[in-house]
């Protein structure tokens, strides 16, 4: 017959065990961090994913694809298709028919180094890879950057990172670099407001 000590002690050895586990699964459903498949490049990652399909159809037609595939590091804040579908089927066609202004509105998405979700803190902004200022904003409830939240945030790859966004951005009409910057060149530039160099 099991004593009473020995049967208290089993009972709180299972209590103790069963709050770990609790613990556990929760921290588990809190990460957003993901890894993605080793020696993958932003490109290669995003690619992987179908729902990039159309922002890596208009990257393949501004000629961006080497830009986010070399060894120099990049945070890409990347609209869904969702967030494509948003925009007009006329303006996209214009887009895609403007390299130039199609290359300008997705610059505006990518930052020189790797800028993961803890580095952005606060409000300000981050120097994008064409040299525009790229307002963001964290509260309590969201991340913003520009017009857009962040849904899913560290998609890591092996030359930078990728944060998922649900609006495309669009650079004012009046902005102007706020410094040399060029993506193809393959500069680091320095991003604002926490950005990281690797």
């Amino acid at each position: 017959m099991i004593s009473k000590k020995l049967f208290s002690a089993v009972l709180a050895t299972l209590v103790i065990l069963s709050i770990v586990a609790g613990s556990t699964g929760a921290f588990a459903q809190t990460q957003t961090t993901t890894t993605a498949p080793e020696g993958q490049t932003i490109i290669q990652t995003a690619a992987s994913e179908t729902n990039f399909s159309t922002l890596m159809g208009l990257l393949k037609v501004a000629n961006l694809t080497d830009t986010l595939n070399g060894t120099v590091n990049y945070t890409l804040f990347a609209p869904s298709n969702a967030a494509f579908d948003k925009i007009p089927s006329s303006t996209l066609a214009n887009l895609a028919n403007n390299t130039t202004a199609l290359r300008r509105v997705l610059l505006y998405h990518v930052v020189p180094g790797t800028l993961l979700s803890n580095d952005i803190k606060g409000n300000g902004t981050f120097t994008t890879a064409n040299g525009l200022s790229l307002p963001y904003s964290v509260t309590s409830t969201a991340v913003t950057v520009d017009n857009a939240s962040i849904t899913k945030t560290d998609i890591n790859a092996t030359n930078g990172v990728i944060h998922v966004i649900d609006s495309v951005m669009i650079p004012p009409a009046n902005a102007t670099a706020a410094a040399t910057a060029s993506a193809t060149a393959g500069s680091t530039g320095g991003a604002g407001g926490g950005g990281r160099r690797e």
